[in-house]
């Protein structure tokens, strides 16, 4: 018995070990926040490391905040907030400058641990995802290259086809003239998807240019609902809010952008599912935009991957997309300051949300 107690407690060491090692591999570190204690903050060796510290040194709560590059900060905050009221996974990214000059992209995630009903500290992980972002902008550079080699020949077919279809337009091949249409129809689509798929390479680029200015949120959220409700009319979309007060500073067509492209969303992975429902609420910090659908959803492990940029998941890959919506969204509310996310629900549909500061 002793001898495979021994050959057991062996086994567990170098699986800790391993554990550590893969852990410092992937830039992984481990913090905890107390409420009780004034937010004091503990973190890991590597934890530190993310944040550009030394790893033999203090580091608080405090000094983590001033090392997040300033536009970041409202979200990040904003996410810790909503995660402590809502009782609801906490997620971030955001950009960290190190003592060197050197910014870096971190994720993080955590939960709220409460006792007694009271939240009293945040667990969770930092990870570097510095190379997973430098390869996005390798990628959107490729891809920048490919759709500009791409635009000019089918420039030109398109050009022929229209040329052509007018020509036939005066025979009477009404066959021919049909595969002619059908041909600039095609060509009409993947200029379409080019353009899709060119939109967020340039507003990387631009980086978002954004002119804010005071709105009424729920206004923008009537007009928008209204326009979708004549083109969908095998939907029926309701808002539904409580709130007297949803002017926001924000920029307006950004902003309508997002709210039209969640409903769009919501509309398109909904097939026989009629019922969309449009939420607004306030909080002494942001006002939020809820929108829920009764479709297929979205599974639990794919809920933070999805505003990455290509990023499909499961039953949607079915349904004609790119994967680049979402991402969007996710810039346009980030840059705001604000908060976008996929709600924690066992039932069916999804709700997906975003929160703008007041």
């Amino acid at each position: 018995m002793s001898v495979d107690t021994t050959l057991s407690d062996r086994s567990l060491t170098l699986s800790n070990e391993d554990l550590a090692g893969a852990l410092n591999q992937a830039a992984m570190g481990f913090w905890e926040v107390s409420f009780a204690e004034g937010n004091e903050m503990r973190c890991t060796e590597q934890c530190k490391r993310n944040f550009g510290r030394d790893p033999r040194s203090p580091f608080t709560y405090q000094e983590m905040l001033a090392s997040i590059v300033p536009e970041d900060q409202p979200g990040m905050q904003a996410a810790v907030e909503r995660a402590i009221q809502e009782q609801v996974p906490y997620f971030a990214q955001y950009r960290v400058k190190h003592a060197d000059g050197d910014i870096r992209w971190i994720e993080a995630q955590g939960k709220v641990v409460s006792e007694g009903g009271s939240p009293r500290k945040i667990v969770g992980t930092t990870t570097d995802i510095t190379r997973l972002k430098d390869l996005e902008i390798l990628r959107d550079e490729l891809l920048s290259v490919a759709m500009h080699e791409l635009k000019t020949p089918l420039s030109a077919v398109k050009g022929s086809l229209q040329i052509l279809e007018r020509h036939l337009q005066k025979q009477d091949d009404e066959k021919i003239l049909g595969i002619a249409t059908r041909a600039l129809g095609s060509a009409d689509r993947i200029t379409r998807l080019l353009n899709e798929m060119a939109r967020p390479v340039l507003a990387q680029n631009q980086d978002i240019l954004l002119q804010k200015s005071g709105f009424d949120l729920l206004q923008l959220v009537q007009e928008i609902t209204e326009n979708a409700a004549l083109l969908h009319t095998d939907h029926q979309i309701s808002i539904v809010t409580e709130e007297t007060q949803t002017d926001v500073n924000a920029d307006r067509f950004r902003i309508g952008q997002v709210i039209t492209n969640l409903l769009n969303n919501a509309i398109k992975y909904s097939p026989g599912q009629p019922l969309i429902r449009i939420s607004l609420t306030s909080s002494h910090a942001a006002l939020t935009v809820k929108i829920t659908d009764q479709g297929l959803g979205i599974a639990h492990e794919d809920r933070t991957k999805v505003f990455r940029k290509f990023y499909r998941s499961g039953e949607r890959r079915a349904i004609d997309g790119l994967g680049i919506g979402l991402y969007l969204c996710s810039e346009i509310i980030v840059r705001h300051g604000g908060v976008i996310g996929i709600e924690e629900t066992d039932g069916p549909g999804t709700t997906v949300y975003f929160m703008l500061p007041n």
